[in-house]
């Protein structure tokens, strides 16, 4: 962001604020809020900070964020225009899905973001 206001990329990474929300609309509805570098990838960023962004049995049999499976599906509830914008292939892999479901795995935020986990999804709605 430095760069595009004229500034320089220089000896300070600038930091943003992501918001979490796991488990929303549960007993166990928890927020959490983490501060990273600007640029940060969502995916690594979750599961570095032992927030499980895999449903099911996904967990153990996910890609490690190679863009492969589709099952780390997030909600940027807030903040889209801090992200990344969606490759044609993670469109076509979310096609079914809300505008705002993105692969955790090939997000980056920019800025301050808010991000549900395990958003709900139907049948239909599973991607491979």
């Amino acid at each position: 962001k430095a760069a595009c206001k004229g500034g320089s990329l220089s000896d300070q990474d600038e930091k943003i604020m992501v918001t979490v929300i796991q488990n929303k609309g549960s007993k166990e509805e928890e927020v959490r809020y983490i501060e990273a570098k600007a640029g940060c990838n969502v995916r690594q960023l979750l599961t570095d900070n032992g927030i499980n962004v895999y449903q099911s049995v996904t967990r153990w049999t996910n890609c490690k964020g190679k863009q492969l499976c589709g099952t780390c599906i997030v909600n940027i509830v807030d903040g889209a225009g801090n992200t990344n914008r969606k490759s044609l292939d993670e469109g076509s892999t979310l096609r079914e899905n809300p505008e705002s479901y993105r692969l955790s795995c090939v997000s980056f935020a920019y800025g301050d973001i808010t991000v549900e986990t395990f958003p709900p999804i139907k049948a239909a709605q599973w991607t491979r």
